[in-house]
């Protein structure tokens, strides 16, 4: 059974995914509609994953499914919502992040 996020988690993932607060489309803020349709359009680069720690600041790390992890950024808040555990997916080419059935736009740490 799929878990769904609670209305006070899909309220926290809807302004994420809306950008709320930003008005640009760079890394980690607001998804551009051609980057959510090119994302979509490219189901080999998705990395399934689940939800190690997401911090205040707005770092989420993740280990994927296949032993790989990823540190990613947003600049919304997502430490409530994107509990340890929580399932997750990472487009790699284009920077989304799909939780709780939103897409939201994310920038990659820098190694």
């Amino acid at each position: 059974m799929t878990r769904q996020p609670s209305p006070a988690a899909k309220d926290a993932l809807l302004r994420a995914a809306s950008g709320q607060g930003a008005d640009m489309f760079d890394d980690g803020y607001a998804l551009h509609p051609i980057a959510r349709r090119a994302a979509l359009a490219t189901p080999s680069h998705w990395f399934d994953a689940v939800v190690v720690n997401a911090g205040a600041d707005g770092w989420i790390e993740v280990a994927g499914l296949d032993g790989g992890s990823l540190r990613v950024w947003h600049f919304d808040d997502l430490s409530t919502v994107l509990t340890p555990g929580s399932p997750v997916a990472v487009h790699t080419l284009y920077g989304v992040l799909a939780a709780g059935g939103e897409l939201l736009n994310i920038g990659f740490a820098r190694s």
